[in-house]
């Protein structure tokens, strides 16, 4: 598997849009569904739940079915796709990794001004497939960042096979400290995400002894939402993403190091007891 060349589908989406009263949102979210849900023979859920869960995490609206077709001719002149694939089979050879379907889609608002956007690009990971929202004006060098974040977590997914109601609280943290760790290593400081660095280490330690310790076996991905993205109760925002990042940073500082196809290799609880975090 590779990257799938989804400019047909979005051809066909607009094509079908044209067709409909562009007025009723209720069909075009039903040729949405139809025209790039379905024919995603990767998913392990149904088409109407993956088509809820990519409008959460960039999708384009189908509103928007008006400047798709461009964006498409767009991001083709500027081989988004091809940049894509590239990078993939050389995150498949240094990692070692399987072997996954990539899916490209404009993201929301992609033909606004990128300082406008509420969402600038975005990326989501299921166990066969990847998913990469983007505008027609993303540098490659993001692109890549953001494709090899999220073909890390299927990397590691394929090493840990948790189950989403299975995965322990402790495996999501590293999960996403692993992917950006990765990010780092790959194309450098300028490409990690802004929430590796928000807050002070004793800020973190305090509050990983307090509110993350005792829940680090709680599972389900649904439950590790508020200890990721924090932004409630005692919780800052982002901050569980920054203990995974600085869990993994801390790791290879204290040890001897470690390449990314050992790190993906080794348990949640050998890489936060070799950390400066503590069982």
């Amino acid at each position: 598997m590779t990257v799938i060349d989804t400019r047909p589908w979005l051809d066909e989406f607009v094509q079908a849009c044209e067709k409909k009263d562009s007025f009723l949102s209720k069909n075009l979210l039903i040729e949405q569904r139809k025209k790039i849900c379905e024919p995603i023979k990767e998913r392990e859920i149904s088409s109407e739940k993956l088509h809820s869960i990519l409008l959460r995490h960039g999708l384009f609206e189908p509103r928007e079915w008006k400047q798709v077709a461009k964006a498409g001719r767009q991001m083709g002149r500027k081989g988004l796709w091809e940049v894509a694939a590239r990078e993939y089979r050389r995150l498949k050879r240094k990692w070692q990794g399987p072997d996954t379907a990539i899916y490209i889609f404009p993201v929301a608002q992609f033909h606004l001004p990128s300082r406008t956007r509420q969402i600038v690009k975005s990326g989501l990971s299921f166990r066969r497939c990847l998913f990469l929202f983007l505008a027609p004006d993303v540098p490659d060098i993001e692109i890549k960042a953001l494709l090899a974040h999220e073909y890390n977590h299927i990397c590691r997914l394929a090493e840990t096979k948790y189950k989403a109601d299975e995965m322990p609280l402790k495996e999501a943290l590293v999960m996403e400290g692993l992917a950006e760790y990765a990010v780092k290593e790959m194309y450098g400081e300028k490409q990690v995400s802004h929430w590796t660095k928000r807050y002070r280490e004793r800020d973190i330690l305090r509050i990983w002894n307090r509110h993350f310790l005792p829940e680090l076996e709680l599972k389900g991905q649904e439950n590790h939402q508020p200890y990721l993205y924090g932004k409630s109760g005692p919780l800052p925002e982002w901050i569980g993403y920054q203990i995974g990042y600085e869990i993994v940073e801390g790791f290879q500082k204290q040890s001897s190091y470690h390449s990314m196809s050992d790190l993906l290799r080794l348990s949640a609880d050998k890489l936060i007891a070799g950390s400066f975090f503590r069982m």
